[in-house]
Parts: structure tokens; C-alpha cells; sequence
């Protein structure tokens, strides 16, 4: 070999081997440099951000900017594009990678908007099962109220009638919560809708209007009876109207409220008819006791004296007898509602972000001039006749639900019989709440409350001229397919011409003139005609009356254009009322 060719320190035998060591240096460095990198991505548990300009390149990761001082001789990037095989940078300067990944930024754009789908499904499927889960909630929450309403207030008369009173007190007591229902219920309604809290108004009128309910039975004379159905009728007013109001300010379509209404209908059909048969067993029971002359026992007596536990249980419970047991009764199925209206109020509290949630915050953000919404509703043709046919309705049912039961009790009706023809009516109305919204855009608001009169009709003419209990019937098949029907039509017209923030308003205006002032002037007429001609020559002039409206309204009905009922629309504030509140 030339001279030129050799240098200090170099041999040239060994240069194969010099650069197989070469080699094999920059192979191991590269072994350890990638095994730097992936231990300190081990370490850091962490993503690791994108070292180029080209941010949506998502496979070009550098280590994080702790371990790059940690380990400050080099600082190994690994790109690992296998298109042009693996490459790695050293020093501390920022490396300029010019080789795309695979998939390019679309592809990183792609995935990119698929989370975002992902994501988007996620909070729907989430909105979904609280939606499911709130539905499942009203439903038990309409149960347990309208079975403990269900235990008592149809026994309330029958009640009335075996302290000895007469018709015309039955008719006084009955008139009494229907009136000041129709005197404070829209008042009740503008206090929730200005305050925004109608689950505080809900808990101070349900508890009050629980303990005036019960007081009722503490004295038998008419006076006190009076104060306290007072006392309840005017703090129980609201609860109605708060209850249906929340469940259609939580729910996505309005349609739904006849088919969890139902459940309402259902559970008091099977308290009342429940209580109905445990009175009737009570009461054979006393008479027992009565014909063997047994004493009763006081609570401390039996508690102080001898036995077990369950038989001294079993003597308190025997000592709840009679009407007593219905307000037990009603005290009882009073908690499980308390708690679920607990649960509704929570629920509506989270904070989720479904559409619901926003609009129900929308709302209450809504604070209207009430009084101005009132003027503008009664200048509505529509609005006007909708509640006339309500208050109509209201004094028919005013005039059955007072002495049908009386009726019943007249032709030897006992416990039994007046339970049975609670659930006999609670099963007829199921169906009919859960067609109810397809029935009411099929005919219309204003042909369902016709078509409830001429129900109206019909049992005042089977109560009339019965001769035994079951022959009572089909008159409250009847009254449960008629007041499902009434009931969940009204309240979803009512709901949707309610001016923006005046829902609860308008439900309550719809209460007071059903179960306000319409049953009340039923309560007193009725109470008034049965005194002097009797129960049965009562419902016949009522079953008349109806007749006569009926014919006439289906008249009116006729001849009448321009009708919204079968496609109602929210009323609209005037604009000079805008214009005014925004200067």
C-alpha cells in the first residue's frame, strides 16, 4: 500500500473491521436511544406533543421537556414513518422533519371529527337514560299521590253522611275547597312562575294542606270541619297544577303526559279500591264489638298493658277503624310522594346538558307581566270558550262527585261496592290517557270537552235510576274514559297557548275553573237540590241540563270557523308591551 495511504494511527488491515465497529456503535447508540425514548415515555405516563409545525401529524411524538433536561447530552427524537424507514435526530435544536405520516392530516382530521361524533353520541345516550330514568320517576310519582288522594277524598261525603250531617251541609263541605281552589290557585300560580321556585312553593303548600287535611277528623261538629277544609283547600290548591306543570316543563313531547298521567289514574283506582275493602272489613269489625259490648281501649292502655308485640299491634290497628282509617291512609301514602317530588326536584337540579334541562332554564328566566298575559288571554276567542266548556264540565262533576257515593250507599252500597267501582273506573281511564294525544289532534279540545259532557249525561242517568250498587258500574267506566280524556286534553292545550313563562299560571287558572269554581257551584246546587228532591230526581234535572247544553253546543260547534283547538298555538304578547318593558 502507498505511503500516502497511511496515516497515524491507522491500520489498514484493520479497516473492514474499523467500520464494522462503526456500524455496530451507531446500531447499539441507536438500540439505546430508542430504548430512552420509550422508557421515557413510560415514565411520564403522558401524551407527547408534537415536536414539527405540522401539529395534526399525531405519530411524530418527541419527549417531554423535563426528560429532555434529565437526559442533557442528547435529546433522541424517533420518527416512526416506515415509508422511509426509521429516523432519528440528536442535539438540542429543533429537528425539521420532512416526511409526511402515514395517512396525512386528513386522516388526523378524520379522527379528529369521529371523537368528535363519538363524543356528540356519548351526551345523547347520556340525555337519553336520565330522560328514561325521569319518566320512570313521574310515573311512580303520579302513583303514590293519586293513590293517597284516591283513599280519601272520594269517601269524604260518605264520611260527612255518617256523622249526620245533611245534603245541604254534604253539599256546604264540598263547595268549600272548589271555591277557595278557584279564589288562590291562579294567585299560587303567579307566585311561582315570578319567584322561579315552584318546588319551594310545592313543599310549604303539600305539607301544610297534609296536616289541615287530617285535622279534619280530630271533631265531628260542622264548624271546625269548615276551618279545616279551609285551611286545606287554600294552601292545597297549587299542588295539582305545580305537579302537571313541572312534568311538562321536564319532558321532550308534551304527547307524553297522557301516557304517564295514567299511572295516575291507576294508583287511585287501587287506593281507593284497597281502602275501600279494608273499611268495609273495619266496619263489620265495630259491629262485632258493638253487638258483643266490648270497650274500646286507649293507645296507652294497650301499649301499658299484657301481650306481645303483634298483638298489641293488631289492637291498635283494630282501634283504627271506620273512617279513621282512610286519613291513616292518607297520611301514609303521603310520604312515598314527599320523596318522590324529592327526587324530581334533585333531578331537575343536575347539571347536565340536555336540551330539557336548557329550555326549562330558559323558562324560568322568562318573567312576564302575569296580569298583562291574563288581559291578552281573555281577549282570545278560543281561550275564552276552551275555559267556559271547563267551568261547564266543572259544575257536572261538582254535582256527581259529591253524591254519587251517597247514591251508591243509598241502594245498599257498602265499602266494597264504592271501592270496586273506584278501580272499575281507574282500569276504563287507563286506556284513554294513553290515546289521549292522538285524540285530542284527531278531534280536537273543543269536541273532547263535548264529548265529555255528553258522558256527563249519561251517568247522571244510570246513577239516577239504578236499583243496586253494580248496576252503578258502567256509569264510572264512564267517568274514568271521560275525565282521562278531559283531563289530559285540557291540560296540554292549556299548555301550550300559555304565553312564554306563564305555564304554571295557566295550569292553575285551568284547576280553578274545573276544581275551583265549576265544582264548587256543582257542590252547592247539587247539595241544594238533593236536600229538597233527593239524590236520584237530582241527577235526572242534571242529566237534562247537560242535554240541553250539549245540543246547543254541538250547534255552536257546527257553524263555527276558524278554530285553532286542533292545532293550538302559544298566545303572543302585544308588542307594545315589548316595546314598553325594553324602553
Amino acid at each position: 500500500m502507498p505511503p500516502s495511504c497511511h496515516w497515524r494511527g491507522f491500520n489498514s488491515n484493520d479497516s473492514a473491521s474499523a467500520v464494522g465497529a462503526v456500524a455496530s456503535r451507531k446500531s447499539l447508540l441507536l438500540l439505546i436511544a430508542a430504548s430512552l425514548l420509550l422508557s421515557s415515555d413510560a415514565v411520564s405516563r403522558r401524551r407527547l406533543q408534537p415536536y414539527n409545525n405540522h401539529d395534526n401529524f399525531n405519530n411524530h411524538y418527541s419527549a417531554p421537556k423535563e426528560h429532555r433536561e434529565q437526559y442533557n447530552i442528547f435529546s433522541p427524537t424517533f420518527s416512526p414513518d416506515t415509508r422511509n424507514g426509521p429516523s432519528m435526530s440528536w442535539g438540542l435544536t429543533k429537528t425539521i422533519v420532512t416526511t409526511i405520516p402515514r395517512g396525512g392530516a386528513a386522516s388526523s382530521m378524520k379522527l379528529k371529527q369521529t371523537k368528535q361524533k363519538e363524543g356528540k353520541k356519548t351526551v345523547a345516550t347520556n340525555a337519553d337514560d336520565d330522560q328514561a330514568n325521569l319518566l320512570i320517576l313521574i310515573r311512580v310519582m303520579f302513583f303514590v299521590y293519586y293513590a293517597s288522594l284516591g283513599s280519601l277524598l272520594p269517601y269524604l261525603p260518605v264520611y260527612y253522611h255518617s256523622l249526620g250531617h245533611g245534603g245541604q251541609i254534604i253539599g256546604m263541605l264540598g263547595a268549600i275547597k272548589p271555591f277557595i281552589t278557584f279564589l288562590v290557585a291562579p294567585l299560587w300560580g303567579i307566585i311561582s312562575d315570578q319567584t322561579g321556585s315552584p318546588f319551594k312553593v310545592l313543599y310549604f303548600t303539600f305539607l301544610v294542606s297534609l296536616v289541615g287535611q287530617l285535622a279534619v277528623s280530630w271533631r265531628h261538629d260542622p264548624s271546625w270541619i269548615m276551618i279545616m277544609i279551609f285551611i286545606t283547600a287554600f294552601f292545597n290548591a297549587p299542588v295539582k297544577s305545580l305537579i302537571d306543570s313541572m312534568v311538562m316543563s321536564n319532558i321532550k313531547d308534551g304527547k307524553l303526559y297522557g301516557r304517564l298521567r295514567l299511572w295516575g289514574q291507576l294508583g287511585f283506582g287501587v287506593g281507593s279500591s284497597v281502602v275501600g275493602v279494608l273499611l268495609s272489613r273495619s266496619q263489620k269489625a265495630l259491629q262485632q264489638k258493638e253487638a258483643l259490648g266490648d270497650t274500646a281501649l286507649t293507645t296507652a292502655a294497650i301499649l301499658s298493658g299484657t301481650g306481645t308485640i303483634i298483638e298489641k299491634l293488631n289492637q291498635i290497628w283494630q282501634k283504627i277503624s271506620g273512617y279513621k282509617l282512610l286519613f291513616f291512609a292518607h297520611a301514609l301514602l303521603s310520604i312515598p310522594t314527599l320523596v318522590c317530588i324529592r327526587a324530581f326536584d334533585r333531578w331537575t337540579k343536575k347539571d347536565t346538558s340536555s336540551t330539557v334541562t336548557k329550555v326549562k332554564t330558559s323558562k324560568k328566566e322568562i318573567k312576564p307581566n302575569v296580569l298583562e298575559g291574563i288581559g291578552v288571554l281573555f281577549h282570545n276567542s278560543d281561550a275564552l270558550l276552551f275555559f267556559f266548556l271547563v267551568l261547564v264540565v266543572g259544575i257536572s262533576s261538582g254535582v256527581i262527585e259529591n253524591f254519587a257515593y251517597v247514591r251508591i250507599r243509598e241502594v245498599g252500597g257498602s265499602g266494597n261496592a264504592m271501592g270496586l267501582s273506584r278501580l272499575v273506573s281507574s282500569m276504563a281511564g287507563a286506556p284513554m290517557f294513553w290515546f289521549s294525544g292522538p285524540l285530542t289532534e284527531l278531534l280536537g279540545a273543543d269536541r273532547v270537552l263535548a264529548l265529555s259532557l255528553i258522558n256527563y249525561v249519561l251517568r247522571f242517568f244510570n246513577y239516577a235510576f239504578m236499583q243496586s250498587p253494580l248496576q252503578g258500574l258502567p256509569a264510572e267506566a264512564l267517568r274514568g274514559a271521560t275525565f282521562a280524556a278531559f283531563w289530559s286534553t285540557c291540560t296540554i292545550y292549556a299548555s301550550r297557548i300559555a304565553p312564554p313563562g306563564m305555564q304554571a299560571t295557566m295550569l292553575m287558572l285551568l284547576n280553578a275553573m274545573y276544581g275551583g269554581l265549576g265544582q264548587s257551584l256543582g257542590a252547592i246546587i247539587g247539595g241544594k237540590m238533593q236536600s229538597k228532591f233527593g239524590t236520584s230526581q237530582t241527577f235526572i234535572y242534571a242529566g237534562i241540563f247537560d242535554s240541553c247544553f250539549v245540543v246547543l253546543l254541538l250547534a255552536y260547534l257546527s257553524v263555527r270557523k276558524g278554530s285553532s283547538f286542533k292545532n293550538p298555538q302559544r298566545i303572543v304578547m302585544p308588542k307594545k308591551t315589548t316595546e314598553r318593558k325594553k324602553s
